[in-house]
Formats: C-alpha cells, structure tokens, sequence
C-alpha cells in the first residue's frame, strides 16, 4: 500500500503518520462490487491501490454507459468534491477485486497547525495525480475528436507507440470501442481493412503501425 505514487518522496514512517493524523482508511472491494454508487455522499478522494474499476454513469434512457476506466494510482473523486458537489453523479464498479484509498477532502486540504512536510507532500502529489488524471482525459477528447473511426484508431494507437515498432494496449476491443465511442463490429472492419490495405498489422493487443 505505501508504494503508490500518492505517498511518493514520503517516509514510511511518515505515511502511518498521515494515516493517524488525516483519517485514511482502506477497503477491500471484491470484483463486480459497487465502490461508489450514485447519489451517494461524498466528501473524500479515492485511490486504487491495487486493482481496476469502471466509472458509468445512466443516460437519458437510464442505460449505464462507461465513461472512464480507472486503474493502480489512478485518483477518483477528485473532480466532485472540488467543485463543492456532495453526491455522486456516478457509479465506480471494482472490474477486479480492489484495495481503495479514502482520503477526507477538508482534512487533506487543511494542513494541521504543524505544517507537516509530508502533508504539503501529499498535498503536492495529489495535485500531481490530478494533473496526470485530467491529462489522459484531454487526450481521449483529442482522440475522439477525430472526424473518421480511422482517424480515432491511429490517433488512439500512436498514444502508445512509444516509437516502438510492435506494442501493446491495454484495452480488449470491447474496450478500445466505447473508448473510441463506436461499436466493436465498426471497430473490427476497419481494423481488417486498414490492415488489408498495409496501414498496419495486428494480432490481438499487439499492434504495428506500417505507415
């Protein structure tokens, strides 16, 4: 639990301190299990520790759609609690089973009268952690963005290429459609033709750009 990046350039012994002063609790989450429901109170931030979760959120037809993804020291909660909002807009279902991090937003963000220096580091990587969360959500805005399923597709790949050759993604094609906002058949043809046509090669999560 200490070896996330929410307790980075943080002692050891300075975290159990965090834990006591701040009132961080931990809880387990088994696969498929609710970590947050709709319309429920919140006034924490979340961090995975260890595992993954899915954020849905009920359309206008009150049909789950999947908004985001969350995985190890990925931060949650974040963007409700900050802006003065007390109940959840979302559900954050465990994908597999789960250790979650419940830190008390005004404590977190009111440094006790000692001014702790670990405290002001945890206020700093919270910030961090925001940062890099509100990062990948602008780039799947770039991705998606794009006019044609092909301009999602390469868009969405070359975020991991990495100026490797042959690389992976961490999605299944079920994943990587509703992140590209279409349907895994759609996503499958072009696929097929793109590689057809010698604009890649792929083989399950493995990909290779060719031109």
């Amino acid at each position: 639990m200490l070896d996330i990046d929410l307790f980075e350039h943080i002692e050891n012994s300075e975290v159990l301190e965090l834990l006591q002063c701040i009132g961080i609790k931990t809880k387990t989450f088994k696969k498929n299990s609710y970590i947050l429901k709709t319309n429920a109170k919140i006034d924490f931030l979340g961090v995975i520790v260890d595992g993954k979760a899915v954020i849905k959120k009920f359309n206008y037809n009150g049909n789950p759609i999947e908004i985001d993804k969350l995985n190890t020291n990925d931060i949650f909660g974040h963007n409700i609690v900050c802006c003065g909002i007390n109940k959840s807009p979302v559900d954050i279902i465990a994908q597999s089973d789960c250790e979650v991090l419940f830190l008390p937003f005004e404590k977190v963000v009111t440094p006790c009268e000692k001014l702790c220096k670990y405290h002001i580091q945890l206020i700093k990587n919270i910030m961090k952690m925001i940062s890099k969360r509100n990062s990948v959500l602008n780039k799947q805005i770039d991705i998606i963005g794009q006019k044609s399923i092909r301009e999602k597709i390469l868009a969405f790949l070359n975020t991991y290429r990495n100026e490797k050759e042959i690389f992976s993604v961490p999605y299944s094609r079920e994943e990587m459609a509703k992140f590209l906002c279409t349907d895994r058949c759609a996503l499958s043809r072009e696929l097929s033709r793109m590689q057809n046509e010698g604009i890649l090669r792929y083989k399950k999560n493995l990909f290779e750009i060719l031109k």
